[in-house]
């Protein structure tokens, strides 16, 4: 199991919507990691351009005299991973006329309510999206996984956020268009090969 330490280095947040927030920069120091002898150094900064974390320096140092850094050390660095797990423990979410809160309390929360209304909840799925977009992750995944429900609702909830004016910065035109077309061939009755294509009349 790795130990993962960060420190930030410049505390200015960067407000990336739906009351998320992040720091501009932070230092990452990770030991322990699998098949890595020795520290690894990240400096991880938000790009205002990416719109998402990123890893601005990699370094690995050796553990100890007699032990040497090597090329197939370096591929071992996780360095996504890195970036995501220090980017997680760094978010903080506001609520409408609330206080800022560490991510962790914010999910510990969204997992335990169960009485949203259904746009409460896309208001929700919009905001997990968010935050999975800006640290790097699998977007559709945390929402799904945060929330309790299918990839397939997730992927429903956001189409639905898109149409209502909510993600439009979070999902492209094109991906919402391509998200609906799943989804609709995806609730599509099944129809045999050389069926007819038309509806059925009987007489």
């Amino acid at each position: 199991m790795s130990d993962v330490a960060v420190e930030v280095t410049d505390r200015e947040r960067i407000d990336v919507g739906d009351g998320v927030s992040i720091p501009k920069a932070w230092d990452v120091v990770a030991t322990g990691e699998p098949n890595v002898a020795g520290a690894i150094r990240l400096q991880v900064v938000f790009d205002e351009q990416l719109r998402r974390t990123v890893a601005a320096s990699v370094r690995l140092d050796r553990a100890e005299e007699g032990a040497e850094v090597t090329a197939a050390a370096l591929r071992d660095v996780r360095v996504q991973y890195l970036v995501a797990v220090s980017s997680m423990r760094v978010v903080e979410v506001t609520r409408a006329q609330g206080k800022p809160e560490p991510l962790r309390d914010y999910l510990a929360e969204v997992r335990s309510r169960t009485d949203r209304t259904y746009e409460e909840t896309v208001r929700e799925a919009v905001t997990l999206y968010r935050i999975a977009a800006t640290v790097n992750l699998a977007p559709l995944k945390l929402v799904s996984e945060q929330l309790g429900v299918s990839v397939s609702t997730a992927t429903r909830m956001m189409a639905r956020a898109r149409e209502a004016g909510l993600a439009v910065d979070l999902i492209t035109r094109e991906t919402h268009n391509r998200i609906r077309a799943v989804d609709e061939k995806r609730t599509r009755p099944h129809q045999a090969p050389g069926s007819p294509s038309g509806p059925s009349i009987d007489l």
